[in-house]
């Protein structure tokens, strides 16, 4: 009997055991979590956002304008951010009087009306505007910005290196970015923001059903 029970034991520790290897290896190869602490990517993903990050698809593919990706933040590798990608290598990137200008072109918008959100008690609000990002390999990649401001406005070119990208946030005016502290190697990116599985409002201490499974755009 205490046989029995000590086999049951040692069988019950080895498949912990492997339940632990399978979930390590699933977040250091396919897929890992994070979540959003502040409110430099919205409207696109809001403070209290947990999403999915797909850390297979850059093996096949190298990123590309209008990608959501999560990197080591190059000033203290400990920290991970999340941008879009605007600037791919051999890019040349500014920003005008508001207008974010690739290689030289504008790049288009279409406003879309107001947008408010709450960060640390203070409520901000701007215009949303349909951003249209001109793709390396074709077409565009169409997603939301905010403009609260003109903070990050009127920039010196930034020509992007081999092996590096510009990212910025959508929250154009609150977001600390490349044109704040420079490119992000390509080796430091973990890889492309794909779904937001949770969302939680901390203003109401309720979740938002209504994120739950929205892909990011």
């Amino acid at each position: 009997m205490e046989e029995k029970k000590e086999n049951k034991i040692v069988e019950n520790i080895k498949s912990f055991a492997v339940a632990i290897v399978l979930a390590l290896i699933i977040r250091t190869f396919i897929v890992q979590s994070f979540h959003i602490p502040s409110g430099s990517m919205e409207p696109t993903l809001q403070i209290g956002d947990f999403i999915l990050v797909d850390k297979v698809t850059y093996r096949f593919r190298s990123p590309e304008r209008g990608d959501v990706v999560v990197f080591k933040y190059p000033l203290n590798e400990d920290v991970y951010y999340i941008k879009r990608i605007i600037g791919v290598p051999g890019d040349k990137i500014q920003v005008i009087g508001g207008k974010l200008y690739i290689n030289g072109k504008p790049v288009r918008y279409e406003e879309d009306g107001t947008y408010s959100y709450v960060e640390n008690g203070q409520r901000f609000t701007g215009k949303l505007f349909y951003e249209f990002l001109p793709k390396k390999t074709g077409g565009v990649k169409k997603h939301f910005i905010l403009k609260t401001g003109d903070a990050g406005d009127n920039t010196t070119v930034f020509t992007v290196p081999p092996g590096e990208y510009f990212v910025m946030g959508d929250n154009r005016n609150n977001s600390y970015d490349s044109r704040f502290w420079g490119f992000v190697k390509r080796d430091k990116i973990t890889g492309m923001a794909r779904i937001i599985f949770f969302s939680w409002d901390s203003n109401r201490f309720l979740p938002r059903i209504s994120r739950i499974g929205k892909i990011i755009q």
